[in-house]
């Protein structure tokens, strides 16, 4: 067994024996002999016993990685290995909407809240171009600890899945032929259990780990992957999923083929990014967000593309081809929102003098005192239970602005010590919406270091955090757009919430300075398809069973510094993000 298998392996023995968050056996497996506990640490076991509160808010970006080829080489592309007689499984085309030509940018993310005594550690991230490079922070909210690899002895195979997740033979059916419990997308059947947003079979099976060890097999290749299915995809990307393979003794890697020609190893011990991937068994193709290389060698916009999957194993066998699966990016077009069939649902014109508390909370699920993507402004809580410090809302008669200012000395520490104050607001324990359209007209705020966001956000944040980010705009990029989705899956095999699964940052460049004046920022939500529009144009397009089915409130925000977006450096204070309206429609 190959020494870089240990830490999956210890995985599951944690996993087996109850060493998780909740586990009071936590504790007791710090005190385990060095070794197995060095191994625990880089498996995230003992992070995992931290007293961190889970998880997860506003879209901002994280983990741009562009242009790093040092850890990012791209593989040279070659031919797989000669096929077996397989079954061709196919998903269908899907409607051939659209998108615009974008820019790679640093990856959004939904990055879980800090406690204020904690410190997190961060990793470096490429910042747009004129703002500085600040680090990034990871979606686990515990400090990662780091260990030489130890040396290990026996550790025991990891756990089959539960009874309930229904499981093929993956040792010994592929190689015979038979795909036919896989492949199929099964929107809206939720196979994990509960706690999640609806997985596909695909994804269920690799809820076993990245492969599985059956030492019944005679030694020889590990089995053939299978069931590729379809996650998401947009006009110059796609995510799939794959069912684990079974060896005598470990997988290695998967060497991902597009068209015949290789495009991706996929490995565990590459790097956090590749690691989530690997624990489970997906794929981006191409992640423009981390990989240069994607700028020269991406799927097609509109074309079809066929995929193969091959393991290896630790002793360097490689399996035969999976079966090939097809899959169909969409086009970019320039659509309008229909909405015939509509009625609106929600109807907020801020002509009032004051927030409509029956529509409104100002405060995030996780409360003003956590810190989250390390911003430097504070939301004051108007309908807290003590006086606020500061009323960032200022109604004009016609409009609301959600205004932000440096903290006064005197105010700090009722603030927690932030330098600005600032406000949101959330529509959360008021308005949910499941499927539908929702837009808001708004003039955005300028300067360095701003952010103005509206985005959907499901408040159970401790659990599956689907996130759609309808327009993220930095103030000193005055013609970008930016606009992500982000889901966490059933893997509970590091954190509690499960992997985060987040589309590369989407990025539309407008012809005009959005700062300028009111523009309509708009999202058409259904089953499996996203669309987002600026001005009634579609500008982005997402497909496939992974965009969530589970019902979301609408926020808005005004963020003053970030690790993704700088210092906040405005030329003039107050800084005024303006809302003329928020509405939304369903069928």
């Amino acid at each position: 067994m190959s020494q870089k298998n240990n830490e999956y392996y210890i995985e599951g023995f944690a996993r087996k024996y109850g060493l998780n968050t909740m586990s009071p056996l936590c504790e007791s497996s710090l005190r385990m002999p060095l070794r197995l506990a060095g191994c625990l640490v880089l498996a995230g076991l003992v992070s995992a016993c931290s007293d961190s509160s889970s998880s997860s808010p506003a879209g901002e970006a994280d983990e741009a990685v562009v242009n790093t080829a040092q850890e990012n080489a791209a593989p040279v592309a070659s031919t797989p290995p000669a096929s077996v007689p397989v079954v061709e499984m196919q998903v269908a085309p899907q409607p051939t909407p659209a998108s615009v030509p974008i820019a790679p940018e640093g990856e959004s993310a939904v990055d879980e809240p800090v406690a204020v005594s904690e410190v997190v550690e961060l990793e470096p991230a490429t910042v747009p171009e004129e703002p500085p490079t600040p680090p990034v922070q990871e979606p686990e909210i515990v400090e990662t600890v780091e260990a030489p690899e130890p040396v290990v002895t026996e550790i025991p195979p990891v756990t089959p899945p539960p009874a309930d997740i229904p499981v093929t033979d993956t040792a010994n059916q592929a190689e015979q032929g038979d795909t036919s419990a896989l492949g199929a997308p099964t929107n809206g059947v939720d196979v994990s259990g509960g706690d999640d947003d609806s997985p596909t079979l695909t994804e269920s099976l690799s809820l076993q780990g990245p492969f599985i060890r059956d030492e019944s097999r005679s030694a020889g290749p590990p089995s053939v992957p299978q069931g590729l299915t379809l996650l998401m995809a947009s006009h110059n990307y796609v995510e799939f999923s794959w069912a684990p393979s079974a060896d005598d003794q470990s997988v290695e890697a998967y060497e991902i083929y597009r068209d015949g020609g290789l495009v991706f190893e996929l490995r565990g011990d590459t790097g956090d990014r590749e690691y989530r991937s690997w624990v489970t068994t997906s794929y981006f193709d191409c992640d423009y967000t981390r990989y240069a290389e994607c700028n020269t060698d991406s799927p097609v916009s509109g074309g079809t593309h066929s995929y193969t999957i091959v393991a290896v194993d630790n002793e360097g066998m490689r399996s035969a081809p999976s079966a090939p699966a097809t899959f169909t990016l969409p086009a970019q077009q320039q659509t309008q929102p229909d909405l015939s069939g509509y009625n609106l649902v929600f109807d907020e014109e801020f002509r009032g003098t004051t927030l409509d508390r029956e529509k409104w909370k100002t405060v995030l699920p996780w409360g003003p005192d956590s810190i989250i993507n390390g911003e430097t402004q504070y939301f004051v809580n108007i309908f807290g239970p003590d006086e606020p410090v500061y009323d960032p809302f200022v109604f004009t008669g016609e409009t609301l602005q959600i205004t932000a200012i440096p903290t006064p000395a005197n105010l700090l520490s009722r603030v927690n010590n932030q330098p600005f104050m600032s406000g949101v607001i959330t529509s959360s324990d008021n308005f949910e919406m499941t499927y539908g359209y929702t837009e808001m007209r708004a003039k955005v705020a300028s300067g360095a270091g701003i952010l103005s966001t509206f985005y959907l956000f499901n408040q159970g944040f401790d659990r599956n955090q689907p996130e759609i980010d309808i327009i993220e705009y930095i103030g000193q990029r005055s013609d970008r757009a930016f606009q992500t989705y982000h889901y966490f899956d059933s893997n509970r095999s590091r954190f509690s919430n499960g992997e985060r699964h987040s589309t590369p940052t989407m990025e539309h460049i407008a012809s005009t300075n959005l700062s300028d004046g009111f523009h309509t920022y708009s999202v058409l939500w259904e089953p499996e398809l996203v669309v987002w529009y600026i001005d009634g144009i579609e500008v982005q397009r997402l497909i496939g069973p992974r965009v969530s089915d589970e019902p979301m409130n609408l926020i808005a925000q005004l963020v003053l510094g970030s690790v993704w977006i700088g210092d906040a450096a405005p030329s003039s204070f107050p800084v005024v993000y303006e809302i003329d309206y928020i509405k939304a429609w369903q069928q």
